[in-house]
């Protein structure tokens, strides 16, 4: 797969350094404005910005909605329900309502964006496991429930009209609705199952289910394969994409259920995933998916190449925190215009679910900003292109003889020179984005010392090469815990329960792997300190 020169690594560095305000206001939606944080955008300047995140909800104080009291609560005592999102998955907006599916309290939360409430659609009753909704133009919302292994289907007036797939045997993850289709990820057989949704009759099933990999392995499925299904979306063109949280892979049907390709692979480099959930088709056919474990969402074109990358890991705004569904939404923009920077054009809305944190939904807009002129001229500045006006450090002083030289030969080779180090530092850049970060070090270096740069410039290759340092060091990191499990693996396998122990908590405790690694890795150790209290005694330590 091949990196775009659109990806800005340096945005993990620069990320972390946007300040904000953090406290919002929880009676009226004009105090919000007035504590609005700095604007944040993705990537951050001065590159041209694609993304500004615009707003976050994680209850009823986030819309303005009036909420209990604490004299109220010490008279009435506390709701039954809790308010606010627990633990959100799937979520749709229609009509101005988002719709959120909160795994954690099994209801489906509706927030008004323009009345400011927050209500449930199941009101007093819960739902077994409401894992993702979809809703159609009309206003009809189909709901996934995997445990009930049934798709729950609501009218325009939020009640219950029927329930779908009760004999088809599946236990739905996520669902689509195209026409008189359903299309759900099925988590039974690790299958997309369409069925007709007026007969309930099954149509076709897209995919085979991979062989079961050993445990602890990274999987290498053969193409068309899925081992743990997840998200779905369809394209125009009613091709069908399904995330594989164990294949760490996107794979790509027609309309006919005919393989077409795969994208991605596992790993820990950015153009790569590993745990792969979320994921969403937009009108120009780009790619959007969020990968819950680096906590970061990805956007690819049709070529598969990675054209930029948001969100981060963290609870600042803008970033994520075990994020599991996106959304793009082109109808609503107008609710959300009131928070972005003045005389940006909002193209459509992206909505990020986070499992985690206090930001449960996390909304961002795509289009563009007035601050994209800024970020020319810097990036011009940057350039060193012939005739702009330069901040180059001062030339030593030459004597008679030299200033007498033939007319324009010093000015020429000086000009000769700072043009070469301008392309020096092009190509250094362009490596740098592509993810070849030796080169890149050895050309920024070689600007840096030329003493032709302005000092902004220099304060910014400074930071590139501290980002290329940090992440060389990381990299072996993560070379030598990738070594390390894959080693406890192997003695794992063999009978050494001891030594795979012992890596296995090196690795446990390195702080370099993801959360659902995390509990592999538990789920390990605690086989093994049963096989240890079982064979002859033996206490493990």
């Amino acid at each position: 797969m091949t990196v775009s020169n659109s990806l800005l690594y340096r945005g993990l560095a620069l990320a972390f350094a946007v300040s904000a305000a953090y406290i919002f206001a929880g009676c009226q939606l004009a105090e919000v404005e007035q504590q609005r944080q700095e604007p944040v955008f993705f990537p951050p300047l001065p590159e041209r910005p694609r993304l500004q995140f615009l707003k976050s909800f994680s209850g009823p104080e986030d819309l303005g909605a009036p909420t209990s009291g604490a004299f109220e609560r010490f008279v009435l005592g506390d709701p039954e329900t809790q308010e606010g999102i627990t633990k959100p998955y799937g979520m749709a907006i229609f009509d101005g309502k988002l719709y959120v599916c909160d795994v954690g309290k099994r209801m489906v939360e509706v927030l008004d964006l323009e009345k400011r409430t927050f209500s449930y659609l199941t009101k007093n009753e819960r739902l077994t496991n409401p894992v993702n909704i979809y809703i159609t133009d009309n206003g009809i919302k189909y709901v996934a429930d995997p445990t009930a292994g049934a798709v729950f289907v609501f009218d325009g007036d939020n009640s219950l009209s029927t329930i779908l797939g009760k004999d088809l045997k599946i236990a739905p993850i996520d669902i689509t609705v195209r026409g008189q289709r359903c299309y759900v990820t099925d988590f039974n057989s690790n299958q997309i199952v369409v069925f007709d949704k007026n007969t309930q009759k099954e149509i076709a099933r897209i995919g085979t289910e991979g062989a079961a990999q050993p445990k602890g392995t990274m999987p290498e499925l053969p193409p068309g394969q899925l081992l743990l299904i997840s998200d779905l979306a369809l394209d125009k063109q009613g091709n069908v994409y399904v995330t594989d949280k164990a294949a760490a892979r996107i794979t790509q049907f027609d309309g006919s259920g005919k393989l077409l390709r795969t994208i991605g692979r596992w790993g820990p480099n950015i153009d790569q995933f590993i745990r792969p959930k979320g994921i969403a088709i937009d009108r120009n056919d780009r790619i959007w998916v969020v990968d819950a474990a680096p906590e970061v969402a990805k956007i690819y074109d049709q070529q598969a190449r990675l054209l930029l990358f948001f969100g981060l890991s963290g609870n600042k705004p803008g970033m994520m925190n075990l994020p599991a569904k996106i959304v793009l939404d082109y109808d609503n923009v107008e609710l959300f215009e009131q928070y972005a920077v003045e005389g940006a054009k909002i193209e459509f809305l992206v909505l990020v679910s986070n499992q985690l944190g206090p930001n449960k939904i996390s909304v961002y807009g795509f289009g563009r900003f007035p601050v994209q002129e800024r970020a020319v001229a810097e990036a011009k500045e940057l350039t060193l292109e012939p005739g702009s006006e330069r901040e180059l450090a001062p030339r030593a002083d030459k004597g008679p003889a030299q200033i007498s030289e033939t007319p324009g030969q010093v000015d020429s080779q000086s000009d000769k020179r700072q043009e070469e180090i301008a392309e020096l530092y092009q190509r250094s850049l362009a490596l740098y984005r592509s993810g070849q970060y030796e080169e890149a070090r050895e050309g920024f270096a070689t600007v840096l010392k030329s003493g032709l740069i302005p000092a902004s410039m220099a304060g910014t290759i400074e930071g590139y090469l501290t980002d290329i340092e940090n992440r060389a060091a990381r990299s072996k990191q993560m070379e030598e815990i990738a070594e390390t499990y894959y080693s406890s693996i192997k003695s794992y396998r063999t009978g050494q329960l001891e030594k795979a122990r012992a890596g296995f908590v090196i690795v446990l405790n390195s702080g370099l792997i993801p959360p659902a690694m995390g509990k592999t890795i538990e789920n390990y150790l605690a086989d093994i300190d049963d096989a240890l209290t079982k064979r002859q005694g033996i206490q493990p330590r």
